[in-house]
């Protein structure tokens, strides 16, 4: 299958671990760059741009040509809220300031409430839209599958919607200080590595390229491979283990949740569990 990249941060999946990506020509411009190569390939291309892209040059030089002259392609739009790459700007789809206040629980993707690309996309015609949550990594294969297997013949959206990363953090951190400060309890995820389950293969590496799975020396002595690690700026996404489910890579992968700021029943039953383990534990 044909890659048409994009620029953007997504544009850095062009490299290692990834190679996703035959050709890149500009912002926004890889609905429109497949259109010239999808005549010699055998399969359906796929266009990836993100919602900047999109806003940029994708909707008018991508889109619209591509409905007007009945291509049969695929676009793949990261709805990540922002112009991350330089800088996380606002956009037309970034999430309104009332959105991100009146939000309950502040650690969720709130890109949803924002649907003024899936109303321009069926604004112009586009009949075949699905939207998948960018971590879903399962539903995502599923839902590409489908895209290339389709009976339909004209251009087929995908939505990758979740909100990007860094934006993020920006606001869940601060939210998390101010309830940890009150004394509220906050619960944070995790996902690790058993390590005693690791066999060093490193395939969920490869897959996910996380900054935060690497590896580490294996604490078993009669084996030389290193193990993979979650180091501490994990930001519990989840990607890592979906990857690994969606994959069948390994079962070694788990989710753990830290609470901060426990009631009392919480630390009596942490206690209890404690001396449960040990009481096991051989001598």
């Amino acid at each position: 299958v044909h890659i048409a990249a994009d620029i953007g941060c997504h544009a850095l999946a062009t490299f290692e671990p990834f190679h996703s990506g035959h050709s890149i020509l500009g912002y926004g411009m890889s609905l429109a760059s497949r259109a010239g190569v999808s005549p010699m390939m055998q399969r359906r291309t796929l266009a990836i741009m993100g919602d900047g892209g999109f806003w940029h040059n994708g909707l008018l030089t991508g889109v619209q040509s591509a409905l007007f002259n009945g291509d049969d392609a695929v676009l793949l739009i990261f709805k990540n809220g922002y112009t991350s790459a330089t800088g996380t700007q606002d956009i037309i789809s970034t999430p309104e300031d009332d959105a991100k206040a009146d939000a309950a629980d502040k650690s969720k993707s709130i890109v949803h409430t924002n649907q003024t690309i899936e109303s321009t996309l069926k604004g112009l015609g586009v009949q075949w839209m699905r939207t998948v949550h960018t971590y879903e990594v399962a539903n995502m294969r599923a839902t590409l599958t489908d895209a290339f297997t389709s009976d339909f013949n004209g251009l087929k959206v995908i939505i990758a919607e979740g909100e990007c990363q860094l934006e993020r953090q920006r606001r869940i951190k601060p939210w998390i200080a101010k309830l940890l400060k009150k004394g509220e309890r906050v619960v944070r995820v995790k996902y690790g590595v058993d390590e005693d389950v690791c066999n060093g293969d490193h395939a969920c590496i490869r897959l996910s390229g996380c900054p935060t799975l690497t590896i580490k020396d294996n604490p078993d002595p009669l084996k030389v491979d290193p193990v993979a690690v979650v180091i501490d700026g994990c930001v519990g996404c989840g990607l890592c283990g979906a990857n690994a489910h969606a994959a069948t890579l390994c079962p070694s992968f788990y989710r753990a949740e830290v609470v901060q700021n426990p009631k009392w029943h919480e630390r009596l039953f942490n206690s209890f569990r404690g001396a449960v383990v040990r009481a096991l534990q051989p001598a």
